[in-house]
């Protein structure tokens, strides 16, 4: 008896448990109706308050029911930028200029040294025409707020002010580099060249600006600016020196008129340093896993047209294979010229000298240097064995080249 009492307690106990859980969750799903729910979340909440104001101003152009959503939002919060942004273009949309603008000018006063909105002011500002009101805010965002909004508010700024000067005038000296950027790393090119001259007068002094001025001497030659591009090169980088780095003392810039070494599956390269026997060099070793078509190191000269160049250097192989050796090639950048190149390397060969001429017409402003190698058509066409090329230098000859030397 005693356990048939203890198993009716249990299923009563259990039973009684479910019934408290049953009617809860009915109390529940009373109390948290989904209209009243909704409703009390609009009422309470400014962002939300804000969001359907929006939506009754831009899509159901009720603007009296946005007006109240809008009140109402601040009246939960008086400090709720969304919310005074919005009522500033209702009232603009409701003809109430000025009014809209005392609106905008005191969510300014708001939002100083503030992060947050500050974007949503600026093209508020920007539909307003408050030019004013833009370049400070433009300014704080290009400063302030890396990523999609400070490239945003550039390419407004620029889109605004398209003259350069007005631009910095605008937007103030603290945000002329990253004007200068921009204007590289969109190619503009006119913008950047007026903007350069402010950098360059106040002189290049951290090496993010030489970088920096690498980057547009790089966007100018890419353009077909070359004379430009050319009178900065030399002016902050090489200053007499015809070829760059010949004595390859520093690593490559891979850019501008600096050497450009690129990957190769079949080869691997990187610079020595000078030792008791041998100068600083450009170590390349072929690892005869390729039949290489090389092409990847090269320097674009900038050169006066109208004259012929000797290339001179030195070389030494070691164990190289195939009947496709490298060697040094030169043409025309951008423009049409002679192609002209050296004898092929030995397979083996101590420090060797290297010399060849080549011709520039006078309507080319560039060449390119090159080391090549072609593939091979034989069997056994995969090269191996190592170069090294070192005291690579550039200089003019006496002789010219005119339109008469050229092949008809």
């Amino acid at each position: 008896m005693r356990v048939l009492r203890l198993l009716c307690f249990i299923f009563l106990f259990v039973l009684t448990v479910v019934q408290i859980r049953l009617a809860l969750f009915e109390q529940t799903k009373y109390s948290s109706n989904e209209n009243t729910s909704s409703l009390n979340k609009y009422q309470t909440n400014p962002y939300l308050l804000s969001w359907l104001a929006k939506q009754k101003h831009m899509f159901d152009s009720d603007l009296d029911q946005a007006q109240l959503l809008y009140k109402r939002a601040l009246e939960i919060n008086s400090a709720y930028v969304p919310a005074w942004l919005g009522l500033a273009e209702l009232r603009l949309d409701q003809q109430q200029k000025q009014n809209a603008n005392a609106i905008l000018d005191y969510t300014s006063q708001l939002t100083d040294n503030v992060k947050r909105w500050r974007w949503d002011k600026a093209l508020v500002a920007y539909q307003f025409d408050r030019q004013d009101i833009l370049a400070v805010d433009l300014a704080y965002i290009i400063l302030e707020i890396p990523g999609k909004q400070r490239n945003d508010a550039l390419r407004t700024a620029f889109a605004v002010w398209p003259d350069p000067e007005e631009l910095q005038e605008q937007l103030g000296d603290e945000a002329l580099e990253h004007l200068f950027r921009y204007a590289t790393q969109t190619k503009k090119v006119s913008q950047g060249l007026v903007l350069w001259q402010v950098i360059e007068q106040k002189g290049l002094e951290s090496e993010a600006q030489k970088k920096d001025a690498l980057a547009f001497v790089n966007m100018l030659i890419g353009q077909g600016e070359l004379p430009e591009a050319t009178i900065i090169w030399r002016k902050h980088f090489s200053h007499s020196d015809l070829l760059f780095n010949g004595s390859f003392l520093v690593p490559p810039l891979q850019t501008a008129f600096g050497w450009r070494i690129g990957k190769n599956k079949g080869a691997s390269w990187y610079f020595t340093e000078e030792e008791k026997d041998d100068p600083a060099a450009l170590h390349i070793h072929f690892n005869r896993k390729d039949n290489i078509n090389l092409r990847n190191i090269s320097q674009i000269l900038p050169l006066q047209g109208g004259k012929v160049y000797a290339l001179k250097g030195k070389v030494k192989t070691k164990k190289l294979t195939t009947d496709q050796l490298p060697f040094i090639e030169a043409f025309g950048y951008k423009c049409k010229a002679p192609y002209n190149k050296s004898e092929m390397v030995l397979p083996d060969q101590d420090w060797t000298d290297l010399y060849f001429v080549f011709e520039v017409p006078e309507e080319c402003n560039a060449m390119y240097i090159r080391l090549r190698r072609n593939e091979s058509t034989q069997i056994d066409n995969k090269l191996a064995g190592d170069i090294w090329l070192a005291k690579f230098s550039i200089s003019e000859t006496e002789e010219l080249f005119t339109i008469l030397d050229e092949e008809p």
